[in-house]
């Protein structure tokens, strides 16, 4: 990286005050990392939940970090190196990550949506990646206003293109991420009950993420537009009116190409993936061009067929042939904790899930729970930890876990978590006819599901991100 002082200063604007030397001088990189800071990188003192960055500006320093970028009022340690004092340092990281990212005019692709973000992300890094030698992508779930910038500000001249993940928790995100990414194309997964504690309902939830349709078609990018998902399929007949000038429209549908469906929108091709099985996925539909190209989804699970679909319709958009899609995806690396299939203690059969958790994801696991077990002589166990930031509903969401439990055929429920008690009241109202525990502690319920588990049988585990469910499957691992 050549990061001019200059630039730095110019895109920072008037308000930012330097001192220091900044004549020629060029930073290699930046960071909000004190513990990454070293020789020629430009340190921006971030403050966080925990810890607040501008407590590391030494560390920085020791290390060799040749700029500082910290809240105005900050007392400017000895040395050489160039501070810029500003009144926000995050907003001053996404003013920094927006005027870099101008820079470059590649094809950037945007994924928004309620849950399957960052599968579709790392299924569309991998199409990409058949295309072009090198594909930045947000890595892990850094989809914030601090992992964006930190996203864009790692574009170099050798990337063909990237492919950034946007995650949203309250009104007014959407707008404020994408006036940085300025994406060439985007897609939404899916609309579902989302950090409800500040984005209320899924009306909110709807209008929201659309917001990054909206953007992109004003501004003359690409749109593919899930047509299952009742909330955003509407977009594929908005999209063709004033005052939107999308360059191009790609819907996609998982199932039985309907032709009603596609006879409705004339102006748009539709993808159409059928599914052959739990594994597999026939791409077809007049967006793919030949008969009978197929490409095996490398995750299992409708789910993550549809999610496959969205990426392979965002990638198609930017020029992606069937042969580069194909070559991309034999590249694919699936994110921890995410429709992990793995080998557990005494032949056990482990879906491990627990990276994140909101209802929408949770039924989709219980589905895919049910489909994985093929043998009738073998069980399937759920442990469920708390869904988080689901706001005033939180009750009832957890409460109407309870038909999709009954529908999946498990064995046992396990549950961990104050939320989680909820549901438990509720399958003990329905009268489940299986095991139903509710736990205070990982280890407690990871040795009751050691107990009764056999070789042979299948335990999902699955939560929210804080509810650490992870510990349940060391312990079974």
């Amino acid at each position: 990286m050549n990061l001019q002082a200059t630039f730095v200063l110019q895109a920072l604007g008037a308000s930012a005050r330097a001192s220091g030397r900044s004549e020629a001088l060029v930073f290699s990189g930046v960071t909000s990392d004190s513990r990454k800071a070293g020789p020629g990188l430009l340190f921006v003192a971030v403050p966080g939940e925990k810890f607040d960055g501008h407590a590391f500006i030494p560390q920085a320093l020791a290390a060799g970090a040749g700029g500082v970028i910290c809240r105005k009022g900050t007392p400017r340690a000895a040395g050489s190196a160039l501070f810029i004092e500003v009144d926000d340092t995050i907003e001053a990281y996404r003013t920094l990550a927006a005027a870099w990212r101008a820079r470059f005019k590649i094809p950037l692709l945007a994924v928004a949506g309620s849950v399957g973000k960052t599968t579709t992300k790392e299924f569309l890094a991998a199409l990409m990646r058949g295309k072009h030698k090198k594909v930045l992508k947000t890595e892990g779930s850094q989809n914030g206003f601090l992992g964006v910038a930190m996203t864009l500000l790692e574009l170099r001249p050798h990337h063909g293109a990237a492919v950034v993940e946007i995650g949203i928790d309250e009104p007014g995100a959407m707008i404020r991420h994408l006036e940085v990414v300025r994406p060439t194309s985007c897609v939404l997964t899916a609309i579902g009950p989302e950090h409800l504690e500040k984005l209320k309902d899924l009306d909110t939830v709807a209008r929201e993420e659309g917001l990054a349709f909206d953007f992109t078609a004003r501004a003359g990018g690409a749109v593919a537009v899930n047509l299952d998902d009742p909330w955003i399929a509407p977009w594929a007949e908005k999209l063709q009116r004033e005052p939107y000038r999308a360059r191009a429209l790609l819907g996609f549908k998982l199932g039985p190409e309907e032709a009603g469906a596609l006879r409705s929108q004339p102006n748009m091709r539709t993808l159409v993936g059928i599914p052959l099985s739990p594994e597999r996925m026939r791409l077809g539909g007049t967006a793919l061009p030949g008969k009978g190209e197929t490409l095996r989804c490398p995750l299992p699970g409708s789910h993550n067929q549809r999610n496959l679909l969205a990426a392979l319709a965002l990638a198609m958009l930017e020029g992606l042939t069937p042969r580069e899609a194909r070559r991309g995806l034999e590249s694919f690396e699936g994110a921890g904790g995410r429709t992990q299939v793995l080998k557990g203690k005494r032949g056990l059969h482990l879906l491990a899930d627990h990276y994140n958790a909101n209802p929408t994801s949770v039924e989709a696991a219980l589905k895919l729970l049910a489909n994985l077990k093929q043998s009738k002589q073998a069980s399937s166990w759920a442990c469920l930890g708390d869904m988080l930031e689901l706001g005033p509903g939180e009750e009832r969401f957890h409460r109407e876990l309870g038909p999709a439990l009954e529908r999946s055929g498990v064995r046992g429920v396990f549950l961990y978590g104050p939320r989680m008690a909820h549901l438990l009241d509720e399958l003990r109202h329905r009268r489940f006819t299986g095991i139903v525990e509710h736990y205070e502690s990982h280890g407690a319920l990871a040795a009751r599901i050691g107990a009764l588990a056999r070789k042979g049988d299948w335990v999902l585990i699955k939560g929210s991100r804080g509810m650490k469910m992870e510990k349940v499957l060391e312990s079974l691992k």
